[in-house]
Parts: C-alpha cells; structure tokens; sequence
C-alpha cells in the first residue's frame, strides 16, 4: 500500500497522485488518497482558500481514506486529521519531500509507505508517463458554450495563455512565494509563437479575466475564455487549454498540468524563467528540459 496525502488545489493532488501512482505500480501494490488534510479547514486556516478533493474529474476509481468529521465541524475534523496523520506516521514509512528539485531517492521507497509533499515535476512519474495519461482524462462532458470554444480552439492554431492572479496577488504568503509575472512576459511569448506557428489564434484563461482583458494588449487574434468562473467548471478551463496546440503557462500548478497534458507532438509550451518570488529556491525540476523559458 501506498498512501498519499493530499494538500492543495487540482495541480498539486495531480503531481502528488502522479507520483504515488509511480510508487504504486512500481512496488505492485495499491493507492490510497488520504482527503484528511483536505477536510480538515486547515487549508483555509492556512490560505483562507476553501481545498476540496478535486480528482474525481479523471478517468481513474481512487480509494479514498476520508474523515468521519468534515470541515463544517471544525475544530474536531481537525483533530481527526492530526489523529489519523499520527497514526499513518508510526504505522508506515514515511515518505517526505524535503525540497522543490527532485530528489530521485525518494522513488526507492518501499510498499507501505506514507507519501508527503508537493513533487511537482514530472520526472517523478516520467516512467510511467503513459499510465498517468491514461488516467488524466477528463470524464466530465463539457457544456455547450464550452464544447464551442473547443472547436475554436481544434480548428485554429491554437495558444492556451494563462494568466493566475486570485490569490497569488490577494494572499501575503502567495504574494511572496511566487514571482509575478509581468505582462511583458506573455507579450514576449506571444511574439516568440507568432515567429515560429503560422497564423497562431491565443485563447486567454485567468481567474482575473476582466483585468487581463483590460490591460492585456495584442495586435494577435485572441479570445478571453469568461464563462468557467466557479469552483464547479474551473476544471473545463484546464481542459480547454490541453486541447491547445501550444502553450503559455504562468508559475501555477493548474497552468502546467493543462500543457503537460496537451498531446501535440510539436507543441510549443513557453513558460516563465523564475517559478518563486524568492529565487534560492531551486525550481529547475519544475519545468520539463523541451518546454521554453523566457
């Protein structure tokens, strides 16, 4: 058995199921999901940003270890967490990521173990890179005003760009973790597209779309994609932007998963130079060596 526990938005349980999935199969035993953690209003203690399990919209049957107590009855789904985190502890080994670049060391842990962390790159689960596509397929039927942005996007050269604001500008500790990314970046990736896909049509994806609309300029084709603005069809973005040609991603996990995912052999994923704010922390790993950085 390999137990994951789950922390975060869609991106992070994507990275931290990718690798469990890999620990998983190579040591021929099964995965759990631990939503203890979710569940506890510890995230929005934290982040003041409501987390909820979010994997259900792939086309895999998770086992899922979840509380008795939800959120609704914090401070006792709290110590529920705590509780069942002490008792995985002294049960199972623990596996615990201790840096954001990849420590290969960490794919030798045995059955039985208890997996912490982030684990965001991809060369956690690049030997099994097909089963992971496999299991990241979207089940949940798009509707009808995005099953026409999904022509668009299919019959066009097509550019995802993504642009997160939300809580990277809103939160102190997200405003200081993470770089913000100019608007000249995108302009730059934007030109760099145009000079290497002929005719590329942008499609513009952000959590803050009606400031990206204003302050955004291009003479390039573009569309501003408004209508998945709730917590319900964020995913539909994601999906959205897989469906892209090619790709301009932002320092997000969510921004990330949509171009890994995208399947285009000659695609073009540009993404930004620095991941952090703070630039001592190590975040070559993050970004896969074909993807562009500017």
């Amino acid at each position: 058995m390999i137990k994951v526990l789950l922390t975060g938005g869609l991106g992070n349980q994507m990275f931290q199921y990718a690798f469990g999935k890999a620990l998983a199969l190579k040591n021929n035993t099964e995965l759990i999901l631990s939503t203890s953690y979710l569940q506890s209003k510890l995230p929005f203690k934290k982040w003041s940003t409501p987390m909820q399990y979010e994997l259900g919209i792939f086309n895999f049957r998770a086992n899922l270890e979840t509380n008795i107590f939800s959120n609704n009855l914090y401070p006792i789904a709290k110590l529920e967490h705590l509780i069942r985190e002490k008792i995985n502890d002294s049960r199972l080994n623990i596996v615990q990521e201790t840096q954001f670049s990849f420590q290969p060391e960490l794919l030798n842990a045995p059955d039985n173990s208890f997996v912490k962390g982030n684990f965001q790159s991809e060369k956690y689960f690049k030997s099994v890179e097909t089963a992971i596509r496999n299991e990241f397929k979207f089940t949940k039927q798009l509707d009808l005003e995005n099953l026409i942005w999904k022509n668009e996007i299919l019959d066009s050269n097509s550019v995802s760009i993504h642009i997160r604001r939300g809580d990277y500008i809103a939160l102190k500790q997200n405003a200081a973790k993470f770089a913000q990314i100019p608007l000249s970046y995108y302009q730059d990736a934007m030109i760099y597209i145009n000079q290497n896909v002929k005719s590329p049509v942008f499609f513009v994806f952000s959590d803050d779309i009606n400031w990206v609309k204003e302050n955004l300029k291009t003479d390039f084709p573009i569309h501003f994609v408004e209508n998945n603005n709730t917590t319900e069809t964020s995913s539909f973005d994601m999906q959205l932007m897989s469906f892209c040609k090619h790709n301009i991603i932002c320092n997000s996990t969510f921004s990330w998963w949509s171009a890994w995912l995208n399947n285009n052999p000659q695609k073009i994923v540009i993404a930004p130079q620095n991941w952090f704010a703070d630039l001592s922390i190590n975040s070559q790993d993050i970004i896969p060596d074909e993807w562009i950085k500017l």
